[in-house]
């Protein structure tokens, strides 16, 4: 691993696109400067290019230090006074992914590979299984139907029986096959490795993308979801390369190593369960327009979970498929009509970048943010890890520290509604401390670990 100097770190928001600048002050990594700017993946410009160095732009006149040359190339590496020594990049920005499941046993495989699917920007549309009563026509009719960006299999332990896997894998081939060349999905295999040269042979020439990736279930009683998905999350990248104009030349930059966000996040949450109390668990939140983020890691287990219908953008239209509009007015001090509130959800899922212009729509905002917030943990919970420590069960975990992320929070007009929303949403047990991450930086360090081992360490 090459220790490099200053670094430069980009995120790609669904509204919001970050440029970060961490450099040695007095012999130590410092947090030292950011700029923003609006994300440009959507209409008119397709291109994250644009948004990025508008960010990095930013920042030069934040810091009054050159980062693109006269073509808006970075420089790399740093050269009298110019340019940077690294780089890294993480992305939310895009659709969510359409994701089929394959797998055998719905107590495990299928379990597992939804676990999986959760750890990305993600939605799952359809589930392939032996327990699943569709003919296989009816099968690969849903899928041409669906048309997944992804499809993940599942199933099987090291070297054990093969044939009802073969089935499945004969009707993922079929599908893939019928669909358009340019519609067909990328395929992530994290079954039975005894699979794994079968499968590559065919479905290789059939999906836009296929990774093999370590069993998710190598025996029925162990589940290892970390290297599978650090190959989810290559694989995440590899689409939105194919998906959205600009990524290429992010990816490149970031030497082939960008990351989803989520991801990055879930890393430095990872690492700082290493390094606190071992007792208590630590805590990430982040909730933004593209989705809700829950990173809870427990003694070096971590549990991620991503939840794009619990966003503040798109996902809101959709909102009341998973809650009831009491549970959002419950929230409300104000006092604002059941249909005003249904209006301003699809408004806002709409015009994801919309800010709060009068109390009432701060008031929904903050609200939502609340629900979404205690939607998204109520979920991950059920996945916490065996060392969790509960005071009572069904209550949230004790946790030291909670770090919140996301513009609803760490924008808010006053700290207090910050404290309350993190308050509502969360409802801690115990002492604990409440940390907000105002410029989005554990994405950030998360990325920058890979290049920088100590950079983290010092910056937090």
């Amino acid at each position: 691993m090459v220790e490099t100097e200053s670094l430069l770190a980009v995120d790609v928001g669904a509204s919001t696109t970050r440029a970060t600048l961490f450099d040695v002050v007095e012999g130590y990594y410092r947090f030292i400067a950011s700029g923003q700017a609006m994300t440009t993946a959507s209409a008119p410009f397709k291109n994250v290019g644009e948004g990025v160095h508008q960010a990095i732009e930013n920042l030069q006149t934040i810091t009054g230090r050159r980062f693109l040359d006269a073509d808006l190339h970075l420089i790399v590496p740093y050269q009298e006074g110019s340019g940077v020594d690294a780089f890294a990049a993480t992305i939310s920005a895009g659709p969510t992914l359409k994701t089929a499941v394959v797998g055998l046993l719905l107590d495990v495989s299928f379990k597992s590979a939804h676990r999986l699917a959760r750890t990305i920007y993600s939605r799952v549309v359809d589930t392939i299984g032996m327990n699943d009563r569709r003919k296989p026509e009816e099968q690969i009719d849903s899928l041409l139907h669906l048309r997944p960006d992804l499809i993940l299999i599942a199933g099987g332990t090291d070297g054990g029986a093969t044939r009802s896997m073969q089935k499945l894998l004969e009707t993922i081939g079929l599908a893939c096959y019928l669909l358009p060349a340019d519609k067909r999905p990328a395929v992530l295999f994290v079954g039975n490795q005894k699979l794994a040269a079968e499968v590559k042979a065919s479905l290789q020439s059939l999906t836009s993308f296929l990774t093999i990736g370590s069993n998710l279930c190598p025996t029925l009683e162990i589940e290892d979801l970390l290297p599978a998905q650090r190959s989810l999350a290559d694989l995440y990248a590899a689409i939105r390369r194919s998906q959205i104009g600009g990524v290429e030349e992010l990816n490149a930059w970031a030497g082939g190593n960008l990351m989803p966000t989520a991801y990055a996040q879930g890393r430095i949450i990872r690492f700082l369960s290493q390094v606190y109390d071992s007792r208590k668990g630590i805590l990430g939140i982040d909730i933004g327009a593209s989705a809700a983020t829950v990173a809870a890691a427990f003694g070096g287990e971590l549990t991620l979970g991503v939840y794009p219908q619990f966003g503040l953008g798109e996902g809101l239209a959709g909102l009341l498929g998973y809650t009831k509009i009491e549970d959002i007015l419950r929230w409300l001090a104000l006092d604002i009509p059941a249909d005003v509130v249904q209006d301003y959800l699809h408004q806002k899922s709409l015009y994801p970048t919309t800010l709060p212009a009068t109390a009432e729509d701060l008031a929904l905002e903050q609200a939502l943010t609340r629900q979404n917030l205690y939607l998204a943990l109520n979920a991950t919970s059920k996945d916490f890890s065996h060392h969790t420590q509960w005071l009572v069960p069904g209550m949230t975990p004790f946790f030291e520290p909670i770090l919140a992320a996301g513009s609803a929070i760490t924008n808010a007009p006053k700290l207090g509604q910050s404290l309350m929303i993190l308050l509502d949403a969360i409802q801690p047990v115990g002492v604990t401390t409440l940390i907000l991450d105002q410029n989005n930086l554990l994405p950030a360090l998360g990325a920058a670990a890979n290049l920088n081992s100590i950079l983290p360490i010092q910056v937090l």
